[in-house]
């Protein structure tokens, strides 16, 4: 069996990736299948989150593997597929920003009955994925950033304080 996976993303509309992937695959495979198909550096953190109809998290699938899986957070390389995509039409979102919560929609489009899939492959692209990392606007070259202004100002010496405040009660 195959699973056809679309990945999607609000940022860049035109973005879309088709995956074929056997069902029998981690979903560290898929991540690394989504991260070439992307350009992607792939020594970043991310994780899958099953959700709901509507978007919504509900189980994180994460790439650092804590050793312990627990029902609400599973390890990519232990956690195949299969356990959790059964039917066409389910939904994940893969976080590969945590730090700006940004992230590609993904979802499960159709299951093909072949039994031949070695690897995972993309079987179609159209657009540019966004950029993995959002560069601050004082980085560009195009920013002209203001001269620092003197915020020290001098009040004279210590004899002068007392001239003009007067002695402090303690």
């Amino acid at each position: 069996m195959v699973c056809i996976f679309e990945v999607s993303s609000s940022e860049a509309p035109d973005f879309k990736r088709l995956i074929h992937i056997s069902p029998e695959h981690t979903f560290e495979d898929l991540h690394r299948t989504i991260q070439n198909a992307s350009n992607f550096d792939q020594s970043q953190l991310a994780s899958f989150f099953l959700t709901d109809e509507l978007w919504r998290k509900k189980i994180e699938i994460s790439l650092l593997d804590s050793g312990v899986s627990t029902p609400k957070l599973l390890s990519m390389r232990k956690t195949r597929i299969n356990k959790y995509i059964s039917e066409a039409g389910l939904k994940m979102v893969y976080v590969f920003d945590f730090f700006n919560e940004r992230l590609f929609y993904i979802e499960l489009k159709d299951k093909l009955m072949k039994t031949d899939l070695k690897d995972p492959f993309v079987a179609y692209e159209k657009g540019i994925a966004p950029a993995q990392f959002l560069i601050n606007d004082y980085d560009s070259a195009e920013v002209v950033l203001a001269e620092p202004t003197e915020t020290y100002k001098s009040f004279g010496d210590l004899e002068d304080y007392y001239e003009i405040f007067g002695e402090m009660d303690v």
